[in-house]
């Protein structure tokens, strides 16, 4: 078999060992050679990326759990030792990685190299980068066009309502609930309704955040489904204040002859009280 191959401008490079896998099944390959070209400070994921393939979001569930059997994907989660915030992070290698010692090297390798870009403000060496998947800052081979990286910048903070923008900024904590504009917009009356019953977003944030399943389907519907069964009980409402007297009631009228009795009456139970004799009344003649 002759091969021609002309290499285009833009293109991602791929091992022999990966095209002639032999357990690995076209749509992993797929999404491997997908996840390999993605630009520096890409923010995809596989979810979004599986979205995007037409193999299906099972063919693609199945091809993400293949490549982490085979040591193409790995995924660890991590808390910030300050702010006790969890972060998941998810690097995608050229190479198989089995071991710890591997994996470790990787892991640190990686964060090396984002360091280094930052610094320098300079595309790291090609030879010593770890291909990360949305962690790379200097890779340049392809790199994806400006509509592309348009697309998947979230919209100015005032292109949304702040319930909206809560619930974008889920996916800096999980990238597995990243939402797109339109479906935030669509959860932000139930988070504005939950907030209005609990105003503390850490809260908010902590019940959405805890305990997600691996993967994530469906963010925005299991959102949703948190937002309905989690919603705080609604605050007991104040009873009504006591309503002065109409101001059109007559005067009260006071009788005279009444007024006498009662308070001969109340001078009486005074004595009693103290044990005094109380005179009987001459009989009327």
């Amino acid at each position: 078999m002759h091969v021609h191959f002309i290499a285009p401008d833009r293109y991602v490079r791929a091992s022999h060992e990966i095209v002639r896998h032999p357990r690995l099944r076209a749509t992993a390959k797929s999404l491997l050679l997908w996840a390999l070209s993605l630009p520096p400070g890409s923010r995809e994921t596989v979810l979004t990326i599986g979205h995007r393939m037409a193999e299906g979001r099972m063919a693609v569930s199945r091809a993400r759990n293949q490549l982490i059997d085979e040591g193409y994907l790995h995924v660890r989660r991590r808390q910030h030792p300050t702010k006790g915030t969890w972060t998941t992070d998810v690097m995608v290698t050229s190479v198989p990685l089995r071991t710890t010692e591997e994996i470790t090297a990787a892991w640190e390798g990686a964060a090396a190299n984002d360091r280094t870009a930052a610094a320098a403000d300079t595309p790291a060496s090609p030879a010593r980068r770890i291909p990360a998947l949305g962690r790379s800052k200097g890779r340049r081979v392809g790199t994806s066009p400006d509509s592309k990286t348009a697309e998947n910048t979230p919209p100015p903070g005032g292109a949304c309502g702040p319930e909206a923008r809560l619930l974008l900024e889920l996916a800096r904590h999980d990238p597995r609930l990243r939402l797109s504009t339109a479906e935030a917009a669509a959860l932000a009356p139930l988070a504005a309704d939950w907030l209005a019953r609990d105003a503390r977003p850490h809260r908010l944030l902590h019940t959405l955040l805890a305990g997600l399943p691996d993967p994530v389907l469906a963010p925005q519907a299991l959102l949703r489904s948190r937002l309905q069964r989690t919603m705080p009980a609604a605050p007991p409402t104040a009873a009504p204040a006591p309503r002065g007297l109409p101001p059109d009631l007559p005067p009260a009228r006071v009788d005279a002859a009444a007024a006498e009795r009662n308070r001969i009456g109340a001078g009486h139970a005074r004595e009693l009280l103290r044990g005094a004799r109380i005179p009987r009344p001459a009989p009327a003649l």
